[in-house]
């Protein structure tokens, strides 16, 4: 199945699991590539690419072949996540951090 396919099945439904491992198979190495710049390897970049796909397949709703270069879109969706996400991750070192102040301000009164 073209990714064009892939998306146009998502479109309809962004839970169909044989569009999304299929378009994850045409495009594997560049989205695992954006993934890896953003969080290298390991367990945070497997929970990373997993929420990666998910908007994809949310958004495949807004692909239009006449606007869009699969590819574009896809990478697009992709690297717009990794940020999100990259941003989080700082937001919830604060708050861990904030925590463990706190937490610890508790503890001593």
């Amino acid at each position: 199945m073209k990714t064009e396919r892939a998306l146009a099945r998502l479109a309809s439904n962004h839970l169909d699991e044989v569009a999304l491992a299929e378009l994850y198979r045409n495009d594997k190495e560049k989205i695992d590539g954006i993934v890896s710049q953003w969080f290298g390897k390991g367990t945070i970049a497997t929970d990373a690419l997993s929420r990666v796909l998910v908007r994809i397949a949310k958004n495949a709703v807004h692909f239009c072949l006449q606007f869009h270069k699969p590819e574009d879109f896809i990478l697009g969706h992709a690297i717009q996540e990794c940020q999100r996400l990259y941003s989080l991750r700082g937001s919830s070192r604060l708050c861990f951090a904030a925590c463990q102040k706190w937490t610890g301000f508790a503890l001593q009164n």
